[in-house]
């Protein structure tokens, strides 16, 4: 019935790369304020372009872009999809410039074409197929495409806020996905919330020479010794109450989980690693990777940090933390028992900045949009995982309510998002874009 789509998707392969090539060659940093605006502009033109109706909103931070096309179908398909990419450093890593996109035989590299630029372009370009070859589509659409999902989408909620109706849709497709370390199409049905903070320690009114760490206080041992309060040897998070709320994978969750094949050994050696935490393996590595929460210490500061020594002892010291959150948790309750914590173990001197967070959110395993999904998939990739939710955390609980979201896109295992030399298989790009096109016949028959 859309072998004409299908093919006009084919033919233009060389089109819709060049769209993405323009959308990367934007420095789309958030956490730098780099080319927002016009990225954003881009985008709109690009689903302008496709046929549809647009607007910018211009909230607190980016722009976010919607798009829309009603068709007076039954079904609605909206699309969630964000504009902004991660800081390219280190450079010297990059083969080629991360922001002028480069195809190096079964690939195309750059910063952002996983994550997510690449997905974006794929979905869009189904639209233009439709619109250039004068086929009916068979479900109204919605586009939201964001500027700080790399950040914590931190004013996002500005938008969502005004904008509830716009949110309303049968099935959504969420901004990320691909084919896992076998090879396999993979689909997440929900992400982990998160809360980010930075703890400071500030003792000395300037740095000072080492030799007086005999009668100064030392603020990065401090910092050490109140994160070392924050975890156990065992991985358990000692903050009372932390696990308060929380709420463990369903019946129906653990029956889908036991279903999927982590391939724990082809990702012990992806990563390095003889075994994963505490020797975990089988249903229990499962457990922890869909049903626990976090804390992690993403980086810490303090000090001299080039070649070669220079005594000093610092005034101050920071680290950075990400706390991944699973249902009935919320960050700011989080941050208030971090609050506690601290202050009950003596660092009260210990200051913290809340940069982000977000609650984490689902789509029940057993909803009939998943069973669209995994449908589509068939017809062109083959088999799905189906993952019921992501260890990875994103804004899918401002939707959650209006909209079920599976989330599947056109990486790979090997994309290295977030990591140098990003990049996606052009096959994938390819083959992601027919299926949104079967994605949209299942979805007409629902």
């Amino acid at each position: 019935m859309y072998e004409e789509v299908v093919e006009y998707i084919d033919k233009n392969l060389e089109t819709s790369l060049e769209w993405l090539k323009g959308l990367v060659r934007f420095p789309t940093v958030a956490a730098k304020g780099q080319s927002l605006p016009e990225t954003a502009n881009m985008v709109e033109a690009l689903l302008k372009g496709a046929g549809l109706e647009t607007k910018q909103h211009h909230i607190t931070g980016a722009p976010v872009v919607t798009g829309w096309l009603d068709v007076g179908a039954k079904r609605t398909l909206m699309f969630y999809d964000h504009y902004d990419v991660q800081p390219a450093e280190p450079l010297d890593l990059w083969e080629s410039d991360p922001f002028e996109p480069e195809i190096r035989g079964e690939r195309i590299y750059g910063r952002g074409v996983a994550d997510n630029k690449g997905d974006t372009t794929t979905r869009i370009a189904v639209l233009k197929a439709f619109k250039e070859t004068g086929t009916d589509l068979p479900v109204n659409i919605k586009f939201v495409v964001e500027g700080e999902e790399e950040i914590g989408s931190v004013h996002l909620p500005e938008f969502t806020e005004k904008n509830h109706h716009f949110l309303k849709a049968d099935g959504g497709i969420w901004e990320f996905g691909g084919a896992g370390v076998d090879g396999v199409q993979e689909a997440w049905l929900g992400l982990k919330g998160i809360f980010f903070v930075e703890l400071e320690v500030e003792l000395l009114s300037r740095n000072v020479h080492s030799s007086l760490a005999c009668i100064l206080p030392a603020p990065a041992w401090r910092l050490l010794q109140a994160v070392n309060s924050l975890k156990d040897e065992s991985n358990k998070i000692l903050i009372d109450g932390f696990y308060d709320g929380m709420r463990p994978l369903t019946d129906a969750e653990l029956a889908a989980i036991s279903k999927v094949d982590l391939r724990e050994e082809a990702l012990q050696k992806a990563y390095g690693v003889e075994e994963f935490l505490h020797g975990m393996e089988g249903i229990e590595l499962k457990k922890a990777y869909y049903g626990d929460p976090t804390c992690n210490i993403c980086g810490l500061t303090s000090g001299y940090q080039g070649k070669g020594s220079m005594t000093v002892l610092p005034a101050k010291a920071s680290v950075k933390i990400d706390f991944r959150l699973v249902e009935g948790m919320h960050p700011d309750d989080v941050h208030k028992k971090l609050r506690k914590h601290l202050d009950d173990h003596g660092f009260s001197d210990v200051r913290i900045t809340y940069f982000e967070g977000y609650p984490a959110a689902k789509t029940p395993v057993d909803h009939p949009f998943v069973s669209i999904v995994e449908k589509a998939n068939r017809k062109v990739f083959g088999d799905l995982v189906i993952h019921v939710t992501s260890p990875g955390s994103g804004p899918l609980y401002l939707f959650n309510e209006h909209v079920p979201m599976v989330s599947v896109g056109c990486s790979d295992h090997d994309s290295r998002a977030h990591s140098p030399n990003e990049s996606i298989v052009i096959e994938n790009f390819r083959k992601a874009q027919h299926r949104i096109v079967w994605i949209m016949d299942e979805m007409s028959r629902w």
